[in-house]
């Protein structure tokens, strides 16, 4: 029987997808998993409803309620008792704040993952005040930030179905003729993003009727930016969500989107030439580093939704779309950017810290 590994996650997508992801391998492995999840977002509900295995919901909240994280840290440590748990796995954000300390207060190894390149503060002070084995890291450029820890560089965890439909994006064939644009601000749009590009957008393809535009925009943005998109309907496709986004990336010969770092990642593996204009609300702005890490790189350009204004979107958005040359250039600075097997990576990690404890 192998070791009991419990995985500490929640809040948003951001946090769950890449924890789900390294289950998925650990469960091949023939680990034994439990779940622990703050129970207190919607974001959790479906993962809740489709965990197989011992689940808690530990009433984590954000660092400042220092009374219900007190009774969180009790019943996660009477959780991984119950489970005998040898391993705690963690992805970052308050909710895996108290199931950590709890692990630390028993001894238990945690290993973190860190999804964005600017890590995040639950990380940044748990790594340096409670002796965390080892921290997974999806940017290179994140083991700078965290000097008093073990640091490995793995990747951004997606999940099998996530990879087998990105693998698409390299077998899709182009429209002959066409110059397609995808605008994507992730499951639930971006109101802000939308209200700039899209002006921007339907003035590109007024001039040029070669142009295509496929506008994942949220449920909340559809009726005004039909209005908007108006005077070219037939060249725009507008939609709330997108199913099958390794086709949408394949067919793209550019991408205008957010830079949550699954996007950045699904981004790089498709190697599609990108404007990133990152969420200028995101916490510590780290969508901005996330994005300036692929502009580094050269794949990729990053404007501010605050300061950019249309004249200089278009101007961004005609030098891509004018200059054949740049985006081959882009798309080969994506094609060189190491792809790990992220998922199974940060498992063979927690694997080899499990193993000794058998």
């Amino acid at each position: 029987m192998k070791t009991s590994i419990t995985i500490a996650c929640g809040g948003t997508g951001g946090h769950i997808h890449p924890a789900i992801a390294v289950a998925d391998e650990l469960r091949k492995a023939g680990y034994p998993l439990s779940l622990i999840l703050s129970g207190t977002r919607d974001a959790e509900r479906k993962t809740a409803e489709t965990w197989q295995g011992p689940l808690l919901k530990s009433g984590a909240r954000p660092m400042r309620h220092l009374i219900a994280n007190g009774f969180a840290i009790l019943k996660c440590i009477r959780f991984l008792k119950k489970q005998r748990s040898t391993v705690l796995f963690a992805t970052g954000g308050y909710t895996s704040f108290a199931p950590v300390v709890a692990a630390r207060l028993l001894r238990i190894p945690v290993v973190f993952h860190e999804a964005n390149s600017l890590a995040g503060s639950a990380i940044r002070v748990c790594s340096k005040y409670l002796n965390i084995t080892a921290v997974a890291t999806s940017f290179e450029e994140t083991a700078a930030q965290l000097p008093w820890a073990k640091t490995v560089f793995t990747g951004l965890p997606l999940r099998q179905a996530v990879l087998d439909t990105l693998a698409k994006a390299r077998t899709v064939e182009k429209p002959a003729g066409r110059f397609s644009i995808l605008v994507t601000g992730g499951s639930q749009g971006a109101h802000g993003m939308n209200l700039l590009v899209a002006p921007v957008l339907a003035s590109l393809a007024k001039s040029d009727a070669h142009v295509r535009i496929l506008h994942q925009c949220g449920k909340h943005d559809l009726e005004g930016l039909q209005e908007t998109y108006a005077a070219v309907a037939d060249q725009v496709t507008l939609t709330a969500f997108i199913d099958d986004m390794g086709t949408a990336y394949g067919q793209a010969d550019m991408v205008i989107a957010r830079a949550g770092a699954a996007t950045c990642f699904e981004i790089a593996r498709c190697a599609v030439p990108t404007i990133f204009i990152p969420l200028p609300t995101a916490a510590d702005d780290h969508q901005r580093k996330n994005a300036e890490a692929l502009v580094r790189c050269g794949g990729a350009i990053c404007l501010d939704q605050y300061t950019t204004t249309p004249a200089q979107l278009a101007d961004a958005v005609r030098s891509l779309y004018s200059d054949a040359a740049m985006r081959e250039q882009m798309r080969a600075a994506f094609a060189d950017l190491p792809q790990p097997n992220a998922a199974k990576a940060v498992a063979d990690l927690i694997c080899a810290i499990a193993e000794p404890a058998q």
